[in-house]
């Protein structure tokens, strides 16, 4: 999860725009007519804050739907502003999962839903593969169950994915830790988001690698140590708080996998299990902690 401050400032100018567009021959004529819909939509939309159990009913033209699905796909210079996000989002974090791939760009509102939406900025983000579980849906069973919103949700991107390792000698077990930050107050839409869109499997997968290119070459994770040993426990973990507060800074939320497999390492067991083996009087720097 990751938040966003996507600005609605201009969007209307936008619309203003392609439908003066004289090139735009299928999309002008369809936003002409319908600006005044555009409007109120907009409004709508910011006032609720995105939520769909607020949102107005679905629009069921079918021709509407297409002109705007393909608006968002042109070129068109008015919208230029979809392909500058899919840019500047490239190797990123998902803002709905936090993996570390956010090869597309999502409608919150989904388009074939919300075609007004289609290329309305604070509706757009980008997003991985987990796109495929979140769908068509908007909203889950009971009252209250949605999608939390990456620009009106607070504090989402503060620390909520955790990862425990155990067993660390043996057959390393992984177990994911889900917790609700203080400051994000839709416990339903929480539990919902992280229950439907965050791969517990994935996750594992990725902090399992991690914590294996650890033990492999520690320097690879923590470049310090490629030449040297940690003084003591607490600067192992200063180290990788350090590595954490960077990656954190790099992907603009704590939620990004690379933070969460880092974290996974300083929780209590695990950085004690590390700087035993990191200790072993006679160690070499750069040396695996485990027989390879």
């Amino acid at each position: 999860m990751k938040k966003f401050d996507h600005r609605s400032k201009g969007q209307y100018r936008a619309l203003a725009a392609v439908a003066r567009n004289s090139r735009a021959k299928r999309s002008a004529p369809a936003i002409k007519t319908r600006m005044d819909f555009f409007a109120s939509a907009y409004r709508e939309y910011l006032r609720n804050r995105g939520n769909p159990w607020l949102m107005s009913g679905h629009v069921c033209d079918q021709e509407f739907r297409e002109t705007m699905a393909g608006l968002f796909e042109s070129k068109i210079q008015a919208v230029s502003y979809i392909a500058a996000l899919r840019r500047a989002s490239r190797g990123g974090c998902c803002s709905m999962c936090g993996s570390l791939n956010n090869n597309q760009v999502d409608h919150y509102l989904p388009q074939d839903h919300y075609p007004e939406f289609s290329v309305f900025l604070p509706n757009l983000f980008p997003i991985c593969s987990c796109n495929q579980a979140k769908g068509k849906k908007t909203v889950g069973p009971t009252y209250g169950e949605r999608f939390l919103h990456p620009k009106f949700d607070r504090k989402i991107g503060e620390r909520s994915l955790y990862v425990r390792i155990r067993n660390h000698d043996e057959a390393p077990t992984y177990t994911v830790v889900i917790r609700k930050p203080k400051r994000v107050r839709d416990t339903a839409a929480f539990s919902f988001h992280t229950r439907t869109l965050v791969s517990q499997n994935a996750l594992v997968e990725h902090v399992k690698s991690g914590f294996e290119r650890f033990c492999r070459r520690p320097g690879n994770v923590v470049r310090l140590l490629k030449r040297s040993n940690p003084d003591s426990k607490e600067h192992l973990i200063r180290l990788l708080r350090d590595e954490i507060d960077e990656v954190c800074w790099q992907h603009r939320t704590k939620n990004n996998w690379e933070s969460v497999m880092l974290q996974a390492l300083i929780e209590r067991r695990t950085v004690a299990w590390l700087w035993k083996r990191l200790s072993v009087p006679g160690r070499n720097a750069g040396d695996p902690l485990v027989d390879l």
